[in-house]
């Protein structure tokens, strides 16, 4: 059966939260219960934290780790990475607050993992993603000779894993030896490139990455969006674009990021945010975030 306990064991899911919308999470523990052996939730400081407890008190297969400020996602999975390995948990697969998944999610990566792992060396099998509120599905990113994208976009009907260059960390399923050996997330990088970062370390470290489009999920990126010209850009806060253009420039110090790609990250980051001082309001604010990541960039700091 898909949610025998042979299939659960050994599988920890790690949520991260802050401030979640506390019917979307909780919708997402209980489809989880019945998928994974452990459940862990790693709340950043959300002023809803009490809630969360509440709504969860009656599942027997989640702990709940709670700070009290917000230490970035990447020191949130971390920690749930720590207690998972200290339970010797054998896979991890990761979840955002708002993920939605169907019932037989986490067993559908789990046999594609271990269906590949037979003959690669695999660090990670993801969901594609389709766009929630327009529907379309985001393209994978497969890097060529000397870190140029190539860009594939699924439609879902595809039934063959695709090889990718990195994924987004939501709703990625790994295995502990995999993280053992490639390390923990870069916890300095808050949020924003944390996922990328990782993944081009792992094919640093020989490892092959997967996308299933028979396996998909719902997600938006940004708060909203703006279409300039023929492109749509998402429009996040400025603490959050602060955040993505600093970690370009951190993304240029890795010996295992191609430079042609951290370059033209952070190329399309400040072009950016030069559209967003242009075309949005707060213009003095969004000019002070640009200056700062691009200095703190440079600074590594």
């Amino acid at each position: 059966m898909k949610n025998s306990s042979c299939n659960r064991k050994g599988v920890f899911a790690i949520i991260v939260a802050y401030n979640p919308n506390l019917i979307n999470i909780l919708r997402l523990i209980s489809i989880l219960n019945h998928q994974v052996e452990k459940i862990i939730v790693v709340d950043n400081g959300s002023a809803n934290c009490s809630e969360l407890r509440a709504g969860c008190a009656t599942a027997e297969n989640i702990e709940i780790i709670a700070f009290d400020k917000n230490f970035g996602i990447a020191y949130a999975q971390n920690c749930g990475i720590d207690f998972a390995r200290n339970a010797k948990a054998e896979y991890l697969i990761f979840f955002d607050q708002d993920s939605t998944i169907k019932e037989d999610f986490v067993f559908l990566l789990k046999n594609y993992f271990l269906k590949l792992s037979e003959s690669s060396k695999v660090a990670v099998v993801a969901p594609i993603f389709k766009d929630e509120k327009k529907g379309f599905f985001y393209p994978l990113i497969r890097l060529r000779k000397f870190g140029l994208r190539r860009r594939i976009t699924p439609d879902g009907s595809e039934n063959f894993p695709i090889q990718v260059s990195f994924v987004i960390s939501s709703g990625t399923f790994t295995s502990m030896a995999v993280v053992n050996e490639v390390g923990n997330m870069h916890s300095d990088f808050f949020i924003d490139y944390v996922d990328i970062e990782w993944c081009l370390r792992a094919a640093h470290a020989g490892y092959s990455l997967f996308a299933v489009p028979a396996v998909s999920m719902m997600h938006s990126i940004g708060d909203r969006s703006i279409l300039f010209i023929r492109w749509r850009l998402a429009i996040h806060s400025e603490w959050r674009r602060y955040y993505r253009i600093r970690n370009s420039f951190f993304l240029y110090h890795f010996s295992h990021v191609p430079k042609i790609l951290a370059l033209r990250e952070i190329f399309v980051n400040i072009i950016h945010q030069f559209i967003l001082i242009a075309t949005q309001k707060n213009k003095k604010k969004q000019i002070k975030y640009l200056m700062s990541g691009i200095l703190d960039g440079i600074r590594f700091k």
